[in-house]
């Protein structure tokens, strides 16, 4: 399975995609508490489709932030902490 991240100026899509279809997604805004946002998105995810972490074997960040941006590097830490199993 793949977690796909977009991020838009104060939008986030999390998407667990398996075989090039989505499953499924949440949406949610955030503004200075991307990180906050990203854990509680991604539990409700899981939780709803009944899927553990170990399950997400690739990851995507897409959207219109650069590689530089606070809110692209916050992400991809968050991608590194579910790869080291955090």
């Amino acid at each position: 399975m793949k977690l796909v991240i977009t991020l838009n100026q104060n939008e986030l899509k999390l998407e667990i995609c398996q075989k090039s279809r989505v499953l499924d997604s949440e949406t949610a805004l955030y503004y200075h508490d991307l990180s906050d946002v990203l854990i509680t998105s991604l539990d409700k995810l899981l939780k709803r489709n009944n899927i553990d972490t170990t399950a997400l074997k690739s990851f995507k960040i897409q959207g219109n932030t650069g590689k530089n941006g606070t809110s692209y590097k916050i992400a991809a830490a968050f991608i590194e902490g579910l790869r080291a199993g955090v």
